[in-house]
């Protein structure tokens, strides 16, 4: 199992640097006042392995107050299997938009022959805790549970109430959960039970409501039986009254027709004269009218072809104006352009950057001559100096007056110095003269390609107005030609206005000719007319055969004999259609009746059979439970009796079961409650119960490191050494956490920790 061998953190809780080593035998003690940081070592640890929080807490809770913007991280060397590994976790904070907030990273690696850290490298921080999971085959949960000990655990394992010590027991077990489960399927089985005994419906409601169905349905099958014979019978009296409606129909009709005949005679006269009168109305306003040249037809496509050609005149117009207005702008532009170009113009600009290049050139090499000559003077001056001879440093002669000399050569080298800087400063400005000289000619440049772009675009544009007044000039031409005079010359200016008027001329004549063919043709329909009331005069002239008035008397008495047996049928069959429909909707009622109760019968027994499922369900869970939990009680007692019976003789066996009351029993054979045994007895006795426990979590596997936090706290000195001593005769490694002086007594490693500075943070060092 892991067994940490070294603990180091930064800026967690109340400590802002420390680092701890952890033997992996014997007793470590963590030592020092309430408050000093000594729980934080520890959360740290199970932070850094598993990414998880004791006590709740949010993993930003981790970071020390005040540290913010510094490294908040947990460092965690271990062993497992003989393999040494480190796995770091920590927090950055990240602002955002005026926000911070804490990203978590992670770091493992394993230490090889190469030394510690050779294989680091960065992984997430859920991938660090799978690799750990992985490795001990333990959850973050699971190893707390196996080997952690919290503070007033072995309190409550010893002295706690049944329900104390199962919920312990569970929570460290795993079997919480199940319980947890157990008793939620339960209150849902119970649940549904209620949900059903309150829903309504049942058999014999549904067998009630068939009943009542099938004998409306057998009253509704009656009444259509009934209904379709009164139907019968009013189809009779029905055809019959037709029969009888049909002669004495057709008697009326004759007698309303010779009524109607001498009626229409007299009308066909009066008709007759109408039309007489109107043919004369219509050949005198035709007289009047006079003559039309030409037919509306031809008029009405003389007056669409001139306002066709007057539209496409007129708009060719338009056209022109703009591509006029466009080429005007053009020139404008181009004749702006051209002013900027000449006031760039310079034609001796190419010979002026010429000019300016070979005198920047001339300075240059004026100045690289003094920086020459200036070398000369100095290594002069150096051989002088150096030199314990006078002689010449070029032909190497003596010389008389060595001082003079040098003085002579200082003098030359402060001119080269002076005339090098004026040479650099005529160079810059013959340089700076010349690049200016080129930007004018780029500009120059510029402007010119400008100008011969608008140029292009302007004789683009001239030729559009070219083209536009040709448009222009064809579609005047397409206007003349429909003008109804072209014999006379028409002024182009006036075009528009003269077709305008055409236009109006051919309107008025096209209404004058529309009105004399409106005419003529109402004039032949009314003399059609008039032919027509004559032949129908003549044909009505004949007359017709009236009825006698015996006739028109029984054909009455007969209708009405019919009338009466058929309204006394239609009486019958209505009758009849009430009642089956009546039986009809009452069998569509109780339909509805047993389709509801037969619903609500189904719908009690699916909440059953859901509450039966899940009290099979409640039964298989808790028997599985009640297995395991007599297995990991038998387990945990036998665990237990080992671990009790190495550490002393007065027990000789541990026992805990499914009444969660733990209970040891003597040598004398006789069994205690360990709520009654003594203090050093009850925390031997609770210390054996949870290493029990951590051999069931384990599997039995070989045992890692005990982390032990304030286990004594809750004792008196005599308790405290007493589980103190039973913890060191087992001899099992242990990382304990304690501020009372006995652990000094038992440890074989002691830290010691003071109390926290609220400002600064504790610092611990190794």
């Amino acid at each position: 199992m892991i067994a940490p061998t070294r603990i180091r953190i930064r800026n967690i809780r109340s400590i802002r640097d420390g680092e701890i080593t952890i033997p992996e035998t014997g007793i470590t003690a963590l030592h020092g006042p309430v408050g000093s940081g000594k729980s934080t070592f520890l959360s740290a640890m199970v932070w850094a392995l598993y990414g998880e929080v004791p006590g709740g807490l949010k993993q930003a809770d981790m970071r020390r107050t005040g540290a913010d913007g510094e490294p908040c991280e947990a460092e965690v060397e271990f062993r497992f299997n003989g393999q040494t590994y480190t796995a770091v976790r920590g927090l950055r904070q990240r602002g955002a938009r005026g926000e911070t907030r804490e990203v978590a990273y992670a770091r493992w690696w394993a230490v090889g022959a190469a030394g510690p850290g050779q294989d680091e490298r960065q992984i997430s921080p859920s991938k660090l805790t799978q690799k750990i999971t992985e490795l001990s085959g333990l959850s973050g949960r699971a190893y707390c549970g196996a080997f952690f000990i919290a503070q007033g655990q072995l309190t409550d394992l010893a002295e706690g109430t049944p329900a104390q010590v199962q919920q312990l027991f569970e929570e460290q077990t795993g079997l919480g959960a199940l319980t947890k489960t157990v008793e939620r399927r339960s209150a849902e089985a119970r649940q549904a039970e209620e949900q059903a005994a309150a829903m309504p419906g049942s058999r014999e409601e549904t067998d009630a409501a068939r009943q009542a169905l099938d004998a409306a349905q057998q009253d509704a099958a009656q009444a259509h039986d009934e209904h379709e014979q009164a139907a019968d019978l009013a189809q009779q009296a029905t055809e019959r009254l037709r029969t009888a409606d049909q002669t004495a129909e057709a008697l009326q009709q004759r007698h309303r027709s010779a009524e109607q005949a001498r009626i229409d005679h007299a009308r066909a006269e009066e008709r007759v004269r109408h039309w007489q009168k109107r043919v004369g109305t219509l050949t005198a306003h035709i007289a009047d009218a006079g003559t039309v040249p030409e037919a509306p037809e031809t008029l009405a496509q003389h007056l669409d072809a001139l306002r066709g050609a007057t539209r496409a005149a007129e708009q060719a117009l338009g056209q022109a104006a703009v591509a006029e207005r466009h080429a005007t702008e053009a020139d404008a532009q181009a004749r702006q352009i051209q002013t900027e170009a000449d006031a760039l113009a310079d034609p001796e600009l190419e010979r002026r950057i010429s000019a300016a290049k070979q005198q920047q050139n001339e300075y240059e090499q004026q100045r690289g001559a003094l920086k020459g000559e200036y070398t000369r003077l100095s290594r002069a001056l150096e051989a002088l100096t150096a030199s314990e001879t006078a002689c010449c440093p070029t032909c190497v002669q003596p010389l008389r007056d060595v001082h003079g000399l040098i003085t002579d050569l200082h003098q030359q080298r402060e001119r080269c110095i002076t005339d090098g800087k004026n040479a650099k400063a005529k160079a810059e400005a013959a340089a700076q003269h010349h690049e200016k000289l080129l930007s004018r000619q780029q500009q120059l440049a510029q402007v010119t390609a400008r100008l011969e772009a608008v140029r292009a675009q302007a004789a683009t544009v001239r030729q559009q107005a070219e083209t536009a007044r040709q448009a222009v000039d064809q579609a005047l031409d397409a206007m003349a030609a429909q003008l109804p005079d072209t014999t006379s010359p028409v002024d182009r200016e006036h075009l528009l206005d003269h077709g305008r008027a055409a236009i109006d001329q051919l309107g008025e004549d096209l209404t004058q000719a529309r009105n004399v063919y409106g005419l003529r043709s109402q004039l032949a329909d009314a003399e059609a007319e008039l032919a027509a009331a004559r032949t129908d005069l003549v044909g009505r002239a004949a007359g017709a055969t009236d009825v006698s008035d015996t006739e028109l008397t029984e054909a009455a008495a007969a209708l009405a004999a019919a009338r009466a047996g058929h309204a006394t049928a239609l009486t019958a069959a209505s009758e009849a259609n009430t009642r089956f429909q009546v039986a009809a909707e009452r069998a569509r009622v109780l339909a509805r009746a047993h389709e509801e109760a037969e619903a609500r019968m189904h719908a009690k027994a699916d909440r059953l059979h859901d509450a039966h499922i899940l009290h099979t369900a409640v039964d298989l869970l808790a028997a599985y439970r009640r297995a395991l939990l007599a297995e990991y009680t038998a387990a945990v007692s036998q665990a237990a009796t080992d671990v009790l019976t190495q550490i002393t003789d007065r027990h000789v066996r541990f026992e805990i079961d499914d009444t969660f009351v733990p209970r040891v029993y003597t040598t004398e054979g006789t069994m205690r409650p360990t709520r009654v045994l003594s203090g050093g007895e009850k925390a031997t006795a609770a210390l054996a119960f949870r290493l029990g426990i951590t051999e069931q979590i384990t599997g039995g596997s070989t045992l890692g490191m005990i982390i032990a936090d304030e286990i004594t706290a809750a004792h008196d000195a005599d308790t405290r050494r007493a589980v103190l001593t039973c913890l060191s005769e087992l001899g099992w490694p242990a990382l304990v956490v304690s501020h009372g002086e006995e652990i000094t007594e038992t440890a074989q490693r002691v830290i010691r920790l003071h109390q926290a500075d609220e400002a600064t943070g504790t610092v611990v060092a190794a």
